[in-house]
């Protein structure tokens, strides 16, 4: 009778949870919570606290309209410097390109990004309506120079007054205020 008591009181005492799986639902709800924590009170927190995002016009993003749905101002953003009199300058970004450098024989290749500070409000309209226009002066630029020249960074301050002479002579005077390579790779 005592042998048949103890099965009985084992199946009937509750089963403890495994420890590694306390552990991972620990972890999915921190993760969770988190990422919520950041989504949705991280903006809040820092519109408070006088922070604001740089916005940046992406050329191959959906649209800076989006932006401003979202509480952003878009392309003409101030770049988080409300209320401290001078705003900073839209930055308009294209991301990407791709070109075989000058005598290659398409064996080597360069991917770079272009941020250019748009010098006034028609230019950065002009360069979203015109943005192949504005790859096919970058890329037409850059395609002239060797593996040599884009790998020596001592030009890179050549290229950029280059392109930026390109860009305005383009797109009138004054349309872009400076240029940037925020991504720079040969290959």
């Amino acid at each position: 009778m005592a042998n048949e008591e103890a099965p009985a009181a084992e199946a009937a005492a509750p089963s403890k949870p495994k420890l590694p799986m306390l552990i991972g639902m620990v972890a999915v709800g921190l993760a969770v919570g988190g990422g919520t924590g950041a989504v949705f009170l991280g903006p809040m927190v820092a519109k408070k606290m006088g922070k604001g995002t740089p916005v940046v016009a992406h050329a191959d993003s959906a649209s800076a309209d989006s932006a401003q749905a979202e509480g952003g101002h878009g392309a003409e953003g101030e770049g988080g410097a409300e209320g401290k009199g001078a705003a900073a300058a839209p930055i308009y970004l294209l991301e990407n390109l791709v070109l075989n450098p000058a005598g290659s024989n398409g064996g080597r290749f360069l991917l770079i990004s272009v941020a250019m500070e748009v010098g006034s409000a028609k230019a950065g309209e002009d360069f979203k309506n015109r943005d192949a226009e504005l790859r096919d002066i970058i890329l037409t630029a850059l395609g002239t120079k060797s593996v040599d020249e884009l790998t020596d960074i001592s030009y890179r301050d050549g290229f950029k007054k280059e392109l930026q002479t390109a860009v305005t002579a383009r797109f009138g005077k004054n349309s872009v205020k400076s240029l940037y390579f925020p991504q720079f790779v040969v290959q």
